[in-house]
Parts: structure tokens; sequence; C-alpha cells
């Protein structure tokens, strides 16, 4: 136990880290730094319920889902951390800033150089696709006007207006096939 976190082979617990991501606190994110904290350890979720097996998350993606500034954000790449980093599945700050409607971190992302059309998700599922689960038609615009593809498909063969309908997100369907996306995995 180092001060209130306790590190662990796997990572570090819930303690210090997720206080300082969760107040969105730059200054303690700086104090840590400053002890020398590795941001790149993965948080334990989990451990504080007793559970057997724990999950775990990249602080970096612990701050996105927690809507940490993207001024927090940035401390954290200053310091390490790698924005194009994935999890064992794929999954990359720009999916999870989707999934959390970040837009400030989707602008960010693509400023940063994130490739609209490619994935390294199992599933094939791209940053488009993703974002057609949903009905923020201004995130899917901001993602269409930085280049993304409208009628990928993954390696299921689902397109985003396919994840559309599937997931009922009526608005977001229309709005695709008002700018031309066309279904690959549905017949009408």
């Amino acid at each position: 136990m180092t001060g209130n976190t306790m590190v662990t082979d796997q990572g570090v617990t819930m303690n210090k880290v997720t206080e300082v991501i969760e107040n969105d606190s730059v200054a303690g994110l700086k104090a840590l730094i400053k002890e020398g904290l590795d941001l790149n350890k993965p948080i334990l979720i989990g451990e504080e319920y007793d559970l057997e097996e724990y999950d775990d998350i990249s602080p970096l993606f612990y701050a996105i889902r927690k809507y940490a500034s993207l001024e927090f954000i940035k401390l954290m790449l200053e310091n390490g951390v790698d924005l194009f980093q994935t999890d064992s599945d794929g999954v990359s700050a720009l999916d999870m800033a989707i999934k959390f409607k970040r837009k400030d971190v989707i602008d960010y992302c693509i400023e940063q150089g994130f490739d609209l059309n490619s994935t390294t998700r199992k599933s094939g599922i791209t940053p488009v696709m993703l974002a057609a689960c949903f009905s923020d038609t201004d995130m899917m615009q901001t993602l269409l006007d930085a280049g993304g593809e409208i009628n990928a498909v993954d390696n299921s063969g689902m397109s985003p207006l396919d994840y559309s309908r599937k997931l009922g997100q009526k608005k977001m369907q229309a709005y695709l096939e008002e700018r031309g996306a066309k279904h690959s995995a549905y017949r009408d």
C-alpha cells in the first residue's frame, strides 16, 4: 500500500487514482504524477466488492467514461499515456468517447489522426458503425465530415445503417438513409 493506493501485480486499485479522475482534479493528477504514479497501470474494478475476479480498465478509458475534462486527459497524455492504446477487445479511446458521447474527446481523437475507417476490434466494427448504435446525429455528422465511411461493413456483414436498424435507432436510421447509407445485412 502506498498512501491511499494499493498497488498489486494486476494494477492500481480504486482510491487516489479514481478519486482524482472522478473529481476531475488536475492538481491532484499532477501531485500523483510527481509521486511517480504509473498512469498506464490498469485500475481494478470490482475489488471493493470482494469479487474473485476483477475487471480492469486503463486510467485513460476510466477518465473518458467519468467525463474528466479534456485538460485532464491531455495531462495524462503528456505524461506517458498513449491515446492510441486499445484494450484486450481492441476498443480504443475513440470508441470509448463515442460510447460515452464525449464530443470533445472525439474531436481530439480525430485531430490526433485516428483512422475512422479502420478498427482493431475483433468484430471489425468501425467508429461510424458504433456511432450508428446511438441517436446522436451530431456525433455521426462529425465522424462523416472527418471522412468516416457511411457504408463500411464489419466482419459479420453489418453496415452502420444495419446497426441503427437492429438497435431500433429510428432517428439515426433516417439520418443515415438521407445521406445515402445502404443496408448490407438487411434486405428491404
